[in-house]
């Protein structure tokens, strides 16, 4: 699997830890990093995961150990577009949206107050998404 700058393929949808340590996940074709079109499921090994800096963004690749190709799931392929195309927005930017809704009729805000709202989502942001990751991977027991 790899990634460069959010576009490519990545596994998602892993299933609970098998007696052999092996997980079943569908590959994902992503773009931006969320995914768009499930391509196959297979039976898995997990690896280390390398990031290299590349000239303008950064580039990800996994090693895996595919052992079998197995069908896809409705299911989880369903679960999977639910989590990253609702639930994730919604947690990663509701109370962000709700904070700007809530401020939004007073004008008298500021630059300072504005540059706090803008840094303030930002960081929520980004602070749900790693510990969504962090969560996934720690439940499914994934290495870091």
């Amino acid at each position: 699997m790899s990634t460069w700058n959010g576009i490519g393929t990545k596994y998602l949808g892993y299933g609970n830890r098998n007696r052999d340590g092996s997980h079943h996940a569908t590959q994902w074709a992503v773009l931006f990093d969320m995914p768009v079109i499930p391509l196959r499921r297979h039976r898995l090994t997990v690896g280390s995961t390398v990031f290299k800096a590349t000239g303008n963004g950064s580039r990800s690749v996994t090693q895996y150990t595919v052992h079998e190709e197995t069908p896809l799931e409705g299911r989880e392929i369903a679960r999977t577009y639910l989590i990253w195309w609702l639930l994730g927005p919604l947690l990663a930017g509701g109370p962000a949206a709700l904070l700007l809704w809530s401020v939004s009729d007073k004008q008298d805000g500021g630059f300072g107050f504005w540059a706090f709202v803008l840094g303030t989502s930002a960081a929520w942001v980004i602070g749900v998404l790693a510990a969504m990751s962090t969560y996934n991977r720690r439940r499914r027991g994934l290495p870091k």
